[in-house]
């Protein structure tokens, strides 16, 4: 797929969540086995529920977050992009949510998906040897990039992240060889990730600069 993705349905995700997280319910148990990586050998990085996409809508409904959109003409490395993004951000909401502080682990304005990764590593040298190897995936756009992040959402016991960011990082890196570049940001993060002489940037590189803040 040549050019820039669609980003709409990323605006509008994330339109909501700055409004309000995701619905309680049970699909928070269902979504916490979304954590497999693709299950074939064909490029990308996304989450093997991406491939059942019934199932995923099934619960975005049960959540009360948008779907995305689908025509007939819709591309598929924009079907992946934007069903990688429902299911990775629902994914690291359920992980969070059972040590999440208050009972909510989504709060707009909170720490970025990296912050919360990279204050991992001060959590042992385990932690730090896991979340060291996600940061490596996501940077070269590796196939269990995704399935890392969600397991180390679960590992980030009673912490908070903006669900955002999650989902600019998990729609921009799917389907694609390389981190994908975004013209628009509605993370509520990073301000001048556009002040480019392109106009473009890369969820990737401001989640890796994150972690190695939150690192040190």
């Amino acid at each position: 797929m040549r050019g820039l993705l669609d980003e709409t349905y990323l605006n509008t995700f994330c339109e909501h969540l700055a409004l309000r997280p995701p619905a309680r319910g049970t699909w928070l148990d269902r979504a916490r086995g979304w954590s497999s990586p693709p299950g074939d050998r064909r490029p990308g990085t996304w989450l093997r529920i991406v491939t059942a996409p019934h199932v995923l809508h099934e619960v975005a409904i049960e959540a009360d977050v948008p779907l995305p959109p689908i025509t007939g003409d819709t591309h598929p490395l924009q079907l992946v992009a934007q069903d990688n993004m429902l299911a990775t951000t629902l994914a690291v909401y359920a992980a969070l949510m059972p040590t999440a502080p208050g009972g909510e682990a989504h709060r707009a304005g909170g720490p970025s998906i990296g912050t919360i990764i990279g204050a991992s590593t001060k959590r042992g040298p385990t932690h730090e040897i896991i979340a060291r190897a996600t940061i490596r995936e996501i940077a070269r756009s590796g196939r269990p990039a995704m399935s890392r992040v969600v397991h180390d959402a679960g590992r980030a016991r009673g912490s908070v992240v903006d669900l955002r960011t999650v989902a600019a990082l998990s729609f921009a890196i799917a389907g694609s060889q390389r981190p994908q570049r975004l013209a628009t940001n509605p993370t509520g993060h990073w301000p001048y990730a556009l002040d480019t002489e392109q106009q473009l940037w890369e969820p990737a590189t401001e989640v890796i600069r994150d972690f190695t803040a939150a690192a040190r």
